[in-house]
């Protein structure tokens, strides 16, 4: 079990080290838990531990391979552990990670063949360990792996933004991902214990080349599946700002036909007021709901929100909700186009929908207020609102009876504000419910 004379029982424990700082190079921007350092020390003491106890039951392939499959295991578990992300982007950014670790092993490999300096039969998984006290095979292994490790972190590292939830789409593309790498590590495997003095120099690299292209084709499907998400949910954003300027337009060609009808009927007032010297108030009243409903056009200073504001202004005057807003719109211009849609969008059709159970349209009320206070942008909604909420922990559940398909937008809201280092709280008290989020300056 403990068989310390096995170069294979030390180099379980490089590879260990190389896959953490893989998986270091693509998880560092996730959103950390709280107590991040102690939490990293004992998932990485549990991880070493537990690898240094494990058992070497056998020398071949397939038993080398559920070895490094249960080292890998373990480091989701610890990643996990250490970062508030959904466990589907942990394992995302670990199969990359073990991908990237894979190709600079293979480059290494590929150049000490290539050198002449891979001369023993078992291949390098049961030669790392000493042939890294050789100050040629050093050399070649630490260039392999700091020029792969930053090459593959620049090309798709860094399209992973900081605290940004992956939005992983397409679950088939990632098992195959996994799929691909899982056979390249245990096909090489099979290779690697198969050859010996007499084994063709050309096969070798021919099969370490091959290994470099497979595990480089699956971090591709992954990050083609990432962009490819991302152009889905910017395209979905425009599709939604478009629908919103089409309803704009024929809400305001609406308010526009309703004024010229009541501009006609004034002509006819005026008559009236010619010949009977007065008009009623209920006249006057309308007419003037009618010049406040075409003047609602709202400029807050950022052009999806003066979009969005004024659709919903529109929408609070079809529903006699009074509707107030003090918004400095360039305090927001740190916030993505679609994330502004949703966050705000979400908010005021709460806001609206709850306000619209109100019976008595005197108390149907929004107010949105947008400032900076202090080092922070503060975000205000606050509407009323007839019966009771209840809530499930910090958050109000859905009036809706269905939980499955409803009851996300509150969690959204939450997840868009957190992405930007912010926070978000709710009351409900004396019939108002109020909506507060707060980020830091530092975003803007």
């Amino acid at each position: 079990m403990f068989d310390f004379s096995s170069p294979l029982f030390w180099y379980r424990l490089i590879f260990l080290t190389e896959l953490i700082i893989a998986e270091a190079f693509f998880t560092f921007k996730l959103r950390r838990r709280a107590y991040f350092a102690l939490r990293v020390a004992l998932s990485a003491a549990v991880c070493y531990g537990i690898t240094f106890l494990f058992p070497i039951a056998a020398y071949n392939a397939f038993y080398v391979s559920f070895m490094f499959m249960i080292i890998f295991g373990m480091t989701i578990a610890g990643l996990y552990a250490c970062f508030d992300a959904p466990l589907l982007n942990i394992v995302f950014c670990a199969i990359a990670a073990y991908s990237v670790q894979h190709i600079a092993y293979e480059v290494y490999t590929f150049l000490l063949t290539a050198f002449g300096l891979q001369t023993a039969p078992g291949g390098p998984y049961e030669q790392t360990s000493r042939q890294l006290f050789d100050i040629w095979s050093f050399a070649i292994y630490i260039e392999s792996y700091a020029v792969m490790y930053g090459f593959m972190y620049l090309l798709f590292g860094t399209r992973i933004k900081s605290g940004e939830n992956l939005r992983i789409g397409n679950v088939s593309l990632l098992v195959i991902s996994g799929l691909i790498l899982l056979v390249a590590v245990v096909l090489n495997l099979v290779v690697t214990y198969r050859m010996d003095e007499n084994t063709d120099i050309v096969l070798c690299l021919t099969i370490h080349g091959y290994n470099v292209i497979c595990c480089v084709l699956a971090v591709f499907i992954q990050f083609f599946m990432l962009g490819r998400k991302k152009m889905q949910t910017e395209f979905d954003t425009l599709q939604r700002l478009h629908e919103q300027e089409r309803r704009h337009y024929e809400l305001f060609k609406y308010n526009v036909d309703y004024i010229n009808v009541k501009c006609h009927d004034l002509k006819h007032q005026i008559r009236r007021i010619a010949s009977e010297g007065k008009v009623r108030d209920a006249v006057i009243s309308e007419i003037e709901n009618a010049v406040n409903i075409y003047d609602s056009d709202i400029k807050a200073g950022n052009e999806t929100l003066d979009i969005v504001l004024t659709e919903k202004r529109l929408v609070c005057a079809r529903n006699g909700i009074s509707f107030s807003c003090i918004v400095d719109g360039g305090r927001l211009d740190f916030m993505s186009d679609s994330d502004m849609c949703s966050l705000f969008g979400n908010a005021l059709d709460n806001a609206i929908e709850a306000t619209c159970r109100i019976e008595d349209r005197e108390k149907r009320s929004i107010g949105l207020n947008v400032k900076q206070s202090r080092e922070f942008v503060s975000v205000c909604v606050r509407n009323s609102f007839d019966g009771e909420i209840t809530f499930d922990g910090d958050l109000p559940e859905t009036t809706k009876g269905d939980t499955i398909n409803h009851g996300y937008g509150m969690k959204s809201m939450r997840s868009i504000t957190e992405r930007y280092d912010g926070q978000l709280s709710v009351t409900a008290e004396d019939g108002v419910f109020t909506l507060n989020m707060l980020f830091p300056m530092k975003n803007s």
